[in-house]
């Protein structure tokens, strides 16, 4: 079930009882909260495996325009079909950029999805081709608002935390969707590509940010991970997401000595390929995958 704390708007389908439609309710397994971060290369992507079976995915990676692919085929479907899954319940996209949304059409065209949930935030021509392509699919389309929160009632939680409505008219980055997603005494923040100015609303808003796992804001960039929003966070564990070389300088060197004066482990797609990190509501440990030498 996901509850909100915000009046709906025209362009909002609330999400009333969403995960009791598909069947959880008194679902209960032993099966761990599985996270893992995809390498994407300069992007993101998270695939959420539940205790209760369901799985969620949170951003699709970008575009290879000079080879006409996308890391939605590339990367998400062979992972996906390797674990054995077979429906994504729901498709969850931060916001726009195409280093997170490049994968998505591939997946609403060639894997069954149920539920697409896109930020109100943020309109733009992707994401609303995302929606028409999801509507020709039979995939329901919600919108998300901060303040929200989804019950997959396996004993896990997302909470929709932002972008608030004083950062509507913000950049891009600062209106990203983010997400604590709480298993029992566990917990992560996954950022999106949130700068200093989301970051500077969450601590002013008094929103409870402890995690135990970080996913780094915008792949580790200098305007994001200030020393105020790390404090508050205060994760034991940091993931960042970004291309091995990219051009971006990402992750920023001052970011990564940021993490490691506060003592976070730090673990780094563009060093260890993809990250699964395995919660059972005590405690949270992360495997890495390292490269092979190129």
């Amino acid at each position: 079930m996901m509850r909100s704390m915000h009046s709906k708007t025209p362009l909002y389908y609330p999400l009333i009882a969403l995960f009791g439609a598909l069947g959880l309710i008194g679902c209960a397994t032993h099966r761990p909260l599985r996270a893992s971060f995809l390498d994407v290369g300069q992007g993101d992507a998270c695939v959420l495996q539940l205790p209760s079976g369901k799985v969620c995915v949170i951003d699709t990676g970008g575009k290879l325009t000079t080879q006409n692919d996308d890391m939605g085929r590339r990367v998400l479907l062979p992972y996906l079909r390797s674990q054995g899954i077979q429906q994504i319940d729901i498709l969850l996209l931060t916001h726009p950029d195409e280093d997170h949304t490049g994968g998505a059409e591939t997946l609403l065209k060639q894997f069954p999805i149920h539920t697409l949930i896109l930020n109100t935030a943020e309109p733009s021509p992707i994401l609303q081709t995302l929606h028409t392509i999801a509507n020709e699919r039979k995939v329901s389309v919600r919108y998300a608002h901060a303040g929200e929160w989804i019950d997959f009632q396996d004993g896990v939680e997302m909470h929709i935390l932002a972008p608030s409505p004083t950062l509507f008219t913000a950049k891009d980055n600062n209106k990203s969707l983010v997400l604590q997603v709480k298993y029992r005494k566990t917990s992560l923040l996954l950022t999106g590509d949130a700068e200093r100015e989301e970051e500077e609303d969450l601590i002013a808003r008094k929103v409870p940010l402890g995690a135990n796992l970080l996913k780094v804001g915008h792949h580790g960039s200098h305007t994001s991970t200030s020393a105020e929003f790390l404090t508050a966070v205060h994760p034991q564990i940091a993931i960042l997401s970004a291309g091995k070389n990219n051009r971006f300088g990402h992750p920023h060197p001052e970011v990564v000595e940021r993490l490691s004066k506060a003592h976070v482990q730090t673990y780094r797609t563009d060093q260890h390929g993809a990250i699964t990190c395995d919660s059972d509501g005590e405690s949270l440990t992360c495997t890495p995958y390292t490269r092979l030498p190129q």
